[in-house]
């Protein structure tokens, strides 16, 4: 494993591979979750990621099942200092507004920020969070509210950094220089859409946002800023040749770059799912994939993504400009 600063040089120390808890307890049993969770710790992981909504929209699930089941597994393992934990909120329906969802989502109102960021809390078992991500836009609230209300969990030692998530790279920018103009810490963290391949122009994900070349230059050039990707294999289609590409990936481009990863990666001798996650990893910016697994078999390959050779990734590069070279 290998570890990297996150939101800044003075920001904890993670490993460069992040676990997604989006399905444990709720999609993943429970002692699958804790093998999965024992089995990244066991690697020298360090950093696991969550949401107080994972997963709602299965029938009779409330979203709170993954946070609770990592709050019994950190209670179980007496491990919490040890690890960096973020979770997100403003995503979570809320039953007292009578739309459907994402119109019923909790929002980022200052007081739904304190009261969802103390159910977290109460969920993990913990008195901090090391990274609370506002999870989706809400236009009906200032920025500038969302931003101190987030300042303030900082200012009461409940969560050490503040991040973004599933905002416009416009959002995010005008929620930083807010917090410059109120002389709180802002944003320090972004966690959106990314991969090896790129999003048709225009593609809508409802509530997702795809990180755009804008968002990465700002991340490249701020060093107090750090990014992590979500659905870095789209879910599987970007290395699995029963899945077809979701309906935004599907371009001539993009089936050739999938094409050049596929071969690349039997020529090197490492998987599809490492070299895909090692182009994230070893990228410019550097960012930290999410890595979203349910079989220890899914997450031991994933884990041997730092260990792709500097070579596979540069015949990686080459083999995608000689595929562009001849589509001309």
């Amino acid at each position: 494993m290998e570890y990297t600063r996150f939101g800044g040089p003075e920001g904890p120390r993670v490993s460069t591979l992040a676990l997604g808890a989006l399905p444990f307890g709720a999609v993943v049993d429970e002692p699958t979750s804790f093998a999965l969770l024992d089995r990244f710790v066991e690697a020298g992981g360090t950093f696991i990621d969550t949401a107080d909504c994972y997963c709602f929209w299965i029938d009779g699930k409330t979203g709170r099942e993954s946070e609770e089941l990592l709050g019994r597994w950190l209670a179980f393992r007496k491990n919490r200092d040890g690890l960096v934990i973020s979770t997100k909120l403003g995503a979570q329906p809320d039953p007292e507004l009578a739309a459907t969802w994402p119109r019923n989502a909790e929002g980022l109102s200052a007081k739904t920020v304190r009261a969802a960021a103390e159910g977290s809390l109460r969920r993990l078992g913990t008195d901090h969070v090391d990274v609370l991500f506002s999870h989706v836009e809400d236009r009906s609230v200032d920025l500038v509210e969302t931003v101190g209300a987030f300042a303030d969990l900082v200012a009461d030692g409940l969560i050490a950094q503040a991040g973004v998530s599933n905002h416009p790279t416009s959002r995010i920018k005008q929620a930083r220089a807010a917090a410059v103009e109120l002389g709180v810490p802002g944003y320090t963290a972004v966690q959106q859409r990314h991969s090896f391949l790129t999003p048709k122009p225009g593609a809508s994900f409802e509530i997702q946002e795809a990180a755009d070349d804008d968002l990465l230059a700002l991340v490249r050039a701020q060093d107090d800023l750090s990014m992590m990707a979500y659905t870095a294999l789209l879910e599987g289609a970007l290395v699995r040749e029963d899945r077809p590409l979701p309906w935004q990936y599907q371009t001539p481009r993009n089936e050739r770059r999938r094409a050049a990863l596929w071969n690349t990666a039997r020529e090197a001798g490492v998987t599809r799912a490492q070299l895909a996650l090692a182009w994230v990893l070893r990228g410019d910016p550097q960012i930290i994939p999410v890595l979203g697994v349910s079989t220890l078999s899914q997450l031991d390959d994933a884990l041997g993504a730092p260990a792709v050779p500097a070579d596979a990734l540069a015949a990686l590069a080459a083999a995608v400009d000689e595929a562009e070279a001849g589509a001309e």
